[in-house]
């Protein structure tokens, strides 16, 4: 209970990665205006771009590095609980975001990501089925849409969707897209000028490991020396932003990394529905791992080109959930159904690598 109510503070802070289409719609040329008599009324809209914030990321590739900790699996109707020790767990971050519409009225963006974790662990005799799935790896593609429609020089309103499609699968052996998920998040806004930016709104996440309901909060702020700033998107993430240029970042935040994978039981480990001691409910071939953690860290952003910059994380990786349900619904804060396995992760430091394109 005590951790829901944690997480749910940290999670009054937006998810949608704003900041990747806050600088691919070009400024309006108001001179061009002049032409016209004083008496006609022009409608002007608001942009995205903010004055200061780090580069909208076109095209995305990255290295994610954990070092050693480990997977305490609880026991599962006859099979017992089982310590796995992780060696480290490491995996490969793909992400493209481009713009379809661009226009003073609408920018429309797709927009997809691919994230692996590989898990090495050290011993080869892993009997807990969540350990097993574990070791075959997690993946999760998502593609999503992003529409910013701007409604005056002041508000906007901003939509977000994405399918995520987790698990254990593997390219020889896909799941079922019945497993896929939905995450979207609508946003009310104000511009106030070119240095600030706030809105309001609701999102369906999987962040937090399961479905979830929540308010979402937008923060982008920039000094008027354009030397500090704040990027917040919360509860996904939020950020202290200092710059030394305008070509040399650095950034100190956290981010909440999450999603609900599908297991596909190709061991056969899992208990039938049949099984004494099964929670109510269950169906072995709904197994899903409710994965989340909590990242506080240091992102140290530095340009190459005006079209290519380089990122380096590091950071903390604080577990919150990695416990498996049967089923994709929404548990709700204080529910106490129970779990098909509750399981513990120690923490470890990470490190993260990334050549990016981005807009200038």
């Amino acid at each position: 209970m005590k951790k829901q109510y944690i997480l749910s503070m940290l999670l009054l802070f937006g998810l949608i990665p704003f900041q990747y289409v806050a600088q691919v719609v070009d400024e309006e040329d108001f001179s061009e205006y002049e032409k016209y008599s004083t008496d006609e009324k022009i409608k002007r809209y608001c942009t995205p771009k903010v004055v200061g914030l780090t580069p909208a990321r076109l095209v995305s590739i990255g290295y994610d590095f954990a070092l050693g900790h480990s997977v305490n699996s609880n026991p599962v109707g006859s099979i017992p609980s089982q310590e796995g020790k992780v060696r480290n767990y490491n995996g490969l971050a793909l992400s493209a975001n481009i713009p379809v519409l661009s226009n003073n009225k609408i920018l429309i963006n797709v927009g997809g990501n691919f994230v692996e974790s590989n898990y090495s662990f050290g011993s080869d005799s892993l009997f807990n089925p969540l350990l097993t799935a574990a070791n075959r790896g997690l993946k999760t593609l998502q593609l999503n849409t992003t529409i910013f429609k701007p409604l005056n020089e002041k508000n906007f309103i901003l939509a977000f969707v994405q399918g995520d499609y987790s698990g254990d699968y593997t390219a020889k052996k896909m799941q079922s897209l019945s497993f896929a998920k939905l995450t979207w998040v609508g946003v009310f806004g104000w511009k106030f000028n070119e240095r600030y930016q706030f809105g309001v709104g609701a999102t369906q996440t999987y962040r937090a490991g399961g479905k979830s309901f929540l308010p979402v909060v937008m923060y982008n702020y920039t000094s008027k020396n354009e030397k500090w700033g704040i990027e917040a998107l919360l509860p996904a993430r939020g950020h202290f932003r200092y710059g030394f240029s305008k070509r040399t970042l650095l950034l100190a935040g956290f981010e909440i990394v999450g999603s609900s994978y599908h297991l596909a039981n190709a061991d056969g480990l899992f208990p039938t529905n049949t099984t004494p001691g099964m929670v109510e409910n269950y169906d072995n071939q709904k197994i899903e791992l409710r994965r989340s953690e909590i990242r506080p860290r240091l992102d140290f952003q530095q340009a190459l080109t005006d079209f290519i910059w380089v990122g380096v994380q590091a950071g903390y990786i604080i577990n919150y959930s990695f416990n498996v349900d049967s089923g994709n619904f929404y548990r709700g804060f204080g529910s106490d159904r129970p779990f098909v396995m509750e399981n513990g992760v120690t923490s470890a430091p990470y490190f993260q690598v990334s050549i990016n394109l981005v807009s200038p």
